[in-house]
């Protein structure tokens, strides 16, 4: 009897898998194989070499369940809609399991033309997708670090919002990067990651670890772009971040980025198109896609919630501070027992609320990498957080800043026409262009106050019906810490690299010299309109017209913004040959800039170095 059953049950099995497989020829099946949706699940991107046409972007050989399914998207159509009628098999190993997402997709397309398979247990799944219940989805963008070449332009990842009631910083996210060895230096890391020389893939991990990691130690702030999608998309999404954990991409630096990889999830949701065909990728310029884009002529963007980082607090109390109350946490800062003085104690209840909340970001701020990774908490924060407690119910009123979301910014890119005077060789004309991202003139929110992040930068002069290379920006990075609080640890060191080629002065015109500098110094914020700062460092340099190979540079700078519209830059510098005779060589200038709109400025350049010129260049961000 027991044989006769087990032969039943398999006849029957089979016959619904043949069923399936009668139609997997059809005009219909082979339609399906090339609709968007099963493209997108199964990462494939064009690619004239293939016979099909198609390539799929990861490498890892059991994403593609047919032998050439990598290259075949009807073959690994066919083989996915065969698997998924497969017998159940104890674990997480079944079809359903390993990729839930096509299951989802494909039991809402077959429907109607074939008898649908029965739902597979995957336990491991469901407890990583809360069984369906995902609330919604947001993209979180957080701002660039210039202490990391993988965090130039920004960063972006996705996260799970759940409707259970668990603390948001238990969400799960999803994060995509390159795989990179501890050792690896900047300009290893930036070369091979220009030219895919890195494994990419996706990670899982708790929200709460992006908000310690970026929010307290790197000190970025972070925005959360709450999406206006159906929880039948959100539940899509999700498992589709399943099939592709741990799966391994090729990571590009400048396109397919984490802002690529992302894009391509959220385009998951039904209607959604925010992937372009620029070749660069920017986390900031997917935001904005992002806000703008429309579902069913909604916003897809349902909320933007701003999660300052730990300096921008500390910042934010800092300045609304009166002079008086920032002494007072000085005194404190650096004689702890001044917190149980008559100087404090005599204070009205409001202005202790605003001194003790100010000492406890920034003894958070101030905390080190070991007391972080450790959680260890100061007996002076103790302190500090008792009289918090013994204070009346109340909370300090700090005045915030006005933040900018990155979606308000400029666009990335920029292109410059203008002319120009030279006090030896006469009036030209320049055409510039600059691929990304900023200077200290036109850095916005999104960015890192008053600093550089330049690449690719190239310079053109039109004069004398001839055209020249005037200049060429391979790389150019500056740093500056304003140093706002004066606080131990909140220190204005500051640093500079430039690699370029440029005149060896403005006095010569044939004289193109490839040099490389680094700087490196302290800056202080005086005021909201002034910072001033200053470098020591040293440069290396071909030895053009007898100017020597390497020698000492110094630099003393001041940045001035008067408005959001109108701001300026001056400098002073001096490079000193040690390897040639050759004199010092000084060089000043002034920069002035004035917004004119969203994506557009003008500036005025003054600059002094062996001739004078000036320079007026309107520009165009894109």
């Amino acid at each position: 009897m027991l044989p006769r059953i087990v032969c039943i049950l398999v006849c029957s099995f089979f016959s619904v898998v043949q069923a399936s497989e009668s139609k997997l020829d059809t005009a219909f099946v082979k339609a399906l194989a090339k609709d968007s949706m099963w493209i997108k699940l199964a990462h494939y991107e064009l690619n004239s070499a293939s016979e099909s046409g198609f390539l799929g972007a990861i490498n890892s050989k059991d994403f593609y369940l047919s032998e050439n399914g990598k290259e075949n998207p009807l073959s690994e159509l066919r083989e996915t809609i065969a698997s998924l009628y497969a017998e159940e098999t104890e674990g997480n190993i079944h079809a359903q399991c390993q990729f839930p997402a096509r299951y989802l997709w494909l039991k809402k397309r077959l429907r109607g033309y074939v008898s649908l398979p029965k739902s597979v247990d995957c336990p491991e799944f469901h407890k990583w997708a809360n069984n369906g219940s995902f609330k919604s989805i947001s993209v979180v963008y957080v701002t660039g670090y210039l202490g990391n070449p993988a965090s130039f332009y920004g960063h972006t990842f996705l996260k799970f919002n759940s409707e259970n009631g668990k603390s948001y910083s238990l969400d799960k996210t999803i994060n995509y990067g390159a795989v990179v060895p501890d050792s690896e230096n900047p300009v290893t890391y930036i070369y091979k990651g220009i030219f895919g020389g890195y494994t990419g893939g996706f990670s899982e991990i708790g929200y709460y670890f992006h908000k310690n990691n970026y929010g307290d130690n790197e000190l970025r702030d972070m925005w959360e772009y709450e999406l206006s999608i159906s929880s039948e998309d959100a539940n899509l999404i999700a498992a589709h971040a399943w099939e592709i954990l741990k799966k391994e991409y090729t990571y590009f630096f400048f396109k397919k980025n984490c802002a690529y990889r992302m894009a391509e999830l959220v385009e998951l949701a039904n209607d959604v198109k925010i992937i372009n065909s620029k070749p660069v990728t920017i986390p900031q310029s997917l935001i904005t896609a992002i806000y703008n884009a429309k579902v069913k002529d909604e916003p897809l963007v349902k909320a933007v919630v701003y999660h300052p980082s730990r300096q921008s607090k500390l910042y934010d109390k800092y300045l609304s501070l009166s002079s008086n109350e920032k002494a007072l946490v000085h005194t404190i800062v650096n004689d702890h027992k001044q917190l149980a003085t008559e100087q404090y104690e005599n204070r009205a209840v409001e202005s202790k609320h605003k001194v003790v909340d100010t000492l406890l970001d920034y003894l958070q701020f101030a905390r080190s990498p070991d007391e972080r990774a450790n959680n260890i908490v100061t007996p002076f924060y103790r302190e500090v957080l008792l009289e918090r407690y013994r204070l009346p119910l109340g909370e300090s009123k700090s005045k915030e800043r006005v933040a900018s979301p990155p979606h308000q910014g400029r666009s990335p890119s920029l292109i410059q026409v203008g002319v120009t005077h030279n006090s030896v060789h006469g009036v030209g004309y320049i055409f510039a262009l600059r691929p990304a991202y900023y200077d200290v003139l036109d850095a916005d929110k999104s960015h890192v106050a008053d600093s550089v992040l330049s690449m690719g930068s190239i310079e053109v002069l039109a004069q004398y019906n001839s055209l020249k290379l005037r200049r060429f920006s391979l790389i150019n990075l500056e740093s500056v810490n304003a140093a706002v609080t004066g606080l131990p640890g909140d220190n204005g060191n500051s640093w500079r690299i430039q690699a370029l080629l440029e005149p060896l002065d403005l006095s010569c015109q044939d004289c193109l010299t490839l040099k490389a500098k680094a700087y490196y110094g302290y800056s202080k914020r005086i005021s909201s309109e002034f910072l001033f700062g200053g470098y020591l460092g040293g440069f290396l340099q071909d030895n053009v017209r007898r100017s020597g190979n390497i020698g000492v540079v110094s630099r003393v700078f001041s940045n001035i913004s008067v408005s959001k519209d109108f701001n300026a830059s001056v400098f002073v510098e001096s490079l000193k040959p040690i390897d040639r005779d050759a004199k010092t060589q000084y060089k000043y200038g002034v920069e002035i800039r004035e917004r004119i709109s969203k994506n557009s400025d003008v500036r005025l350049f003054y600059t002094n170095d062996q001739a004078e010129e000036v320079s007026m260049k309107f520009g165009f961000y894109f």
